[in-house]
């Protein structure tokens, strides 16, 4: 019987020094399974009664809430559920069941036109309100998650005619009573803490995707989204085009005690970033840090990414580049928060991060930097990191099983890691050395990263979806950060996104049910990178480099070595849960090359990691038999 040994990572390491590896994940609104305990908060789908038409500037007040009889609509179901085609092949569906304790200002006739009752309606004239209970009985199933209420007859005050609206309408979801102090869901709070995660993203909740207007348009600090609006996602009757107010940033990231990573719009002009950093000097927990970064993904030109047109226009009205602009507007973000944090924040509790496209290391981010020393200055005084994604995936194709888009996958993230003399030269071993050489106090980050299914295909959907619920994809997931991202030199790395359906239009969360996060092995696996032992990162020394390679021959299993001087070498194999097999090596060999072989024919197939510790340091390298 022999044996194969599929080697996941093959590049050598330089002798390295054990630090805590760090990661972050972004965060979506809403969550699947919910991020307020308000559910209204979560969603802006009213319409008129009688047409569906959706509600136009003359039908709300400038908070948002309607001025006329509407339904409020929550359509939570599966991809594509409405269309009879459910794209997930286990079609799972949240549990919604309870009772929602509901209230609003003003005096309606409401009724339920999809799942759910309405029951205990009650007005009280003293204080002008509205109570209710909603109370949705069905089992998760086939049409759940489909809420409609219907208003008519409102009453905006005792005194309005009917049909003219009401205000404040609150949702509380079942397990939350109407004078709760809690803004986010308990299950929200669970599985944001239940990671170590060291920062939180708040580009999707903030929604800084297409947000702006056309350049020279500007987004002014008095139309951002507030707290008391109709809703946290964009209002486009009342022009609010952004996402959750700046305030449940600081909130969200106070109560969970993490760093938080906001994206300012490339439309905010010099006030709004002023009263913004000023907001969050005020408010944010003094332990925590700001990492800052202009808008997002500025170079995509796809649907949705309108800030890669204003940046485009603003370039060109200043007779630069784009990308040397979206340097210009980073240092300018920079400049503006030194000036409210005052001095020493800059790379210590403000971190001003330059992110590009991947591919894009040589064609925009050292042009930018060099933009960055010519025009400002030395760019290690402004810039704290260069960050790019961290994506992987593979096996689109209608004939690829489960088992062969996770090879793909395996395969996707090897590539990445080092690419020269190629087009780009742009793998993450090269963007950790342009950090390097421009001595960024914050190295390399990456913005964005894990499996990647989406694009919107239904082709060979099922097995996508099928492969990032595998638990080999827990282990690939743990590869793309540990090894691939943290063991060779990056410093930060933040997960899209913590849950997510799981459709055509992409796997990309952790779990797909923020009430049960472990319910597939992606959330797990990012648990045990930051949740156990030590990481490792590079750091060259002269004189004491440390190459391995490990391979297979005649069902036996090799481990070969070469070191220049003589240290204590330890070389032991482990399952990925941690467990100790056995010794491999253990002792101060000669410096040179040393080749250690072993036969494992009776060891089961299955991941295994090989640790090298090599005097002080650590080398992880993870290994696949198979029969």
């Amino acid at each position: 019987m022999k044996y194969n040994l599929t080697i996941f990572i093959l590049i050598s390491f330089l002798a390295v020094s054990v630090m805590a590896g760090q990661l972050g994940v972004n965060i979506s609104l809403p969550e699947r399974g919910g991020t307020f305990t308000d559910i209204v908060k979560e969603n802006y789908r009213w319409s008129k009664v009688g047409t569906g038409a959706d509600l136009a500037a003359g039908d709300v007040d400038s908070s948002g809430w309607p001025k006329t009889d509407v339904n409020f609509v929550l359509d939570l179901r599966p991809v594509a559920e409405w269309a009879n085609s459910i794209d997930d092949p286990q079609a799972y569906h949240l549990d919604l069941r309870g009772t929602y304790s509901c209230a609003l200002k003003g005096r309606a006739a409401i009724r339920s036109t999809g799942q759910g009752a309405v029951q205990n309606l009650a007005y009280d004239s003293a204080s002008n309100s509205t109570t209710f209970d909603f109370v949705l009985s069905n089992a998760p199933g086939p049409g759940g998650g489909f809420i409609d209420l219907e208003f008519t007859n409102t009453r905006r005050t005792t005194g309005s005619v009917a049909g003219s609206g009401f205000t404040v309408f609150r949702m509380l979801r079942p397990g939350y009573s109407l004078n709760t102090s809690k803004t986010f869901t308990d299950d929200f709070i669970a599985a944001l803490s239940g990671i170590n995660f060291s920062a939180i993203r708040c580009m999707v909740f903030t929604g800084v995707n297409g947000m702006d207007p056309l350049f020279p348009g500007a987004t002014t600090w008095g139309r951002r989204k507030l707290k008391t609006d109709a809703g946290q996602n964009p209002i486009l009757a009342i022009g609010k085009t952004d996402g959750a107010a700046w305030e449940y940033v600081v909130e969200l990231a106070n109560t969970v005690n993490k760093d938080v990573w906001i994206n300012v719009p490339i439309s905010a002009d010099a006030p709004y970033v002023h009263k913004l950093a000023q907001l969050f000097k005020d408010s944010l927990k003094a332990n925590l840090t700001i990492y800052v970064e202009s808008s997002n993904e500025v170079w995509n030109t796809a649907p949705g990414y309108e800030q890669s047109a204003y940046n485009q226009a603003w370039a060109k009205t200043l007779g630069i580049t784009e990308h040397q602009n979206h340097a210009r507007r980073t240092v300018s973000l920079a400049m503006s928060f030194d000036s409210v944090f005052g001095a020493g924040a800059l790379n210590n509790r403000v971190r001003v991060v330059l992110c590009s496209h991947k591919p894009m290391l040589k064609w925009w981010v050292q042009p930018m930097l060099q933009y960055v020393n010519t025009t400002f200055g030395p760019p290690k005084n402004f810039i704290y990191a260069i960050g790019c994604q961290t994506y992987f995936g593979g096996g689109s194709d209608s004939i690829a099983s489960a088992s062969a888009i996770l090879d793909d996958c395996h395969q996707d993230i090897k590539s990445q890691i080092d690419e020269t003399g190629g087009v780009n030269e742009a793998g993450r071993l090269q963007w950790i050395a342009a950090a390097t050489s421009w001595g960024l106090a914050g190295g390399f980050v990456s913005y964005e990263g894990g499996p990647d299914h989406g694009g919107g295909s239904t082709i060979n959907v099922g097995n996508r979806i099928t492969a990032e619920r595998d638990l080999l994809m827990g282990e690939l997931l743990k590869y793309n950060y540990d090894t691939a991202f943290l063991a060779i030199g990056g410093t930060l790395a933040m997960q899209f996104t913590l849950s997510s359906s799981y459709s055509r239009y992409g796997c990309w969360g952790l779990t797909d049910d923020i009430s049960h996060p472990d319910r597939n092995y992606k959330y797990g696996a990012m648990k045990s990178i930051v949740g156990g032992q030590a990481k490792v990162k590079t750091a060259a020394q002269p004189g004491t480099s440390f190459q391995s390679t490990i391979f297979s021959s005649a069902g036996r299993v090799n481990v070969r070595f070469t070191q220049e001087t003589g240290k204590a070498v330890s070389i032991t194999l482990h399952t990925v849960s941690g467990q100790k097999v056995k010794t491999i090596f253990n002792g101060v060999p000669q410096a040179g090359v040393k080749q250690i072989t072993w036969d494992d024919r009776s060891l089961s197939p299955g991941l295994y990691v090989v640790c090298c510790v090599f005097g002080n340091d650590l080398i992880v390298r993870h290994v696949a038999m198979v029969r």
